[in-house]
């Protein structure tokens, strides 16, 4: 009887411990993929919501040539989770003192205006420039302004791990006319809702882009993607883009987002 007893107890403490293995390979999906995309777009994985960062990106061709771009950034929630940002680039020489103005709008196209200290005055870059790279970059102004996300369809098609992190799997399809993409793919992680990885995949259906964070940093409560890297499939080039400095709630001034600021030598 003891023995009977024994292997009992065995064999509940072993589906236990299988149930609760389960239990931790996978999350449970109490989320609906909208929910999530809503949770994503108000992180901040890139510092583009609220505070300032400075940051460097590192362009790289087919034949291994690179270009490196320096600049800060300001941002401001001001309809959240919609924002208004100024980019300002300090090197290269030929970029030195050019910005970018955004401000997300909820009805109609948002607001993008580029500088060129060449030119004198700024330039309002329409919505059928979504698709165009920024400033020489594999990000494009869509991948800016998050508006596929923020306009799509989505389901939510697993959870999986990316490393050590458990990921809610989603599909994105676009809706906007002028959109380059006709879905995406997001691994976004459960805990924080930050984007791991994103694939990206044009009108044809064929692999574009593809987005992943190689680090990311918790500062003032806040998770970052301090470190990324976006390949362009088709032209073989990548851009590693990183953020050094990161500083959050910085209440900036509303008229910091503007033309007439964006113009200021």
């Amino acid at each position: 009887m003891k023995r009977f007893w024994f292997l009992l107890t065995c064999l509940v403490g072993s589906l236990l411990l299988a149930s609760s293995s389960a239990r931790a390979e996978k999350p449970r999906a109490q989320l609906t993929a909208p929910e999530i995309v809503a949770r994503v777009l108000e992180s901040d994985p890139w510092g583009l919501n609220g505070g300032e960062i400075t940051a460097t990106a590192v362009l790289r061709d087919k034949r291994g040539s690179e270009r490196e771009l320096s600049f800060v950034a300001a941002s401001r929630q001001h309809d959240p989770p919609l924002s208004k940002s100024l980019v300002r680039f300090s090197s290269p020489p030929d970029l030195a003192g050019a910005g970018f103005l955004q401000i997300q709008r909820r009805d109609g196209d948002d607001d993008r205006y580029l500088y060129l200290p060449a030119l004198k005055r700024s330039r309002r870059i329409s919505g059928n420039s979504r698709s165009n790279a920024f400033m020489g970059t594999d990000f494009s102004f869509a991948d800016l302004d998050r508006r596929d996300l923020r306009d799509g369809e989505s389901r939510l098609l697993d959870i999986e791990k990316i490393g050590s992190s458990d990921c809610y799997v989603v599909e994105v399809v676009p809706h906007r006319s002028d959109t380059q993409y006709s879905r995406l793919e997001l691994w976004v992680r459960a805990d924080n809702f930050l984007p791991l990885k994103t694939k990206m995949y044009d009108k044809a259906k064929m692999l574009l882009k593809t987005f992943e964070a190689k680090e990311v940093r918790r500062v003032s409560g806040t998770w970052f993607v301090s470190k990324s890297l976006m390949t362009n499939h088709r032209h073989q080039h990548t851009t590693l883009l990183t953020l050094r400095r990161i500083v959050t709630n910085t209440d900036i001034p509303d008229e910091e987002f503007s033309v007439r600021a964006l113009e200021k030598p």
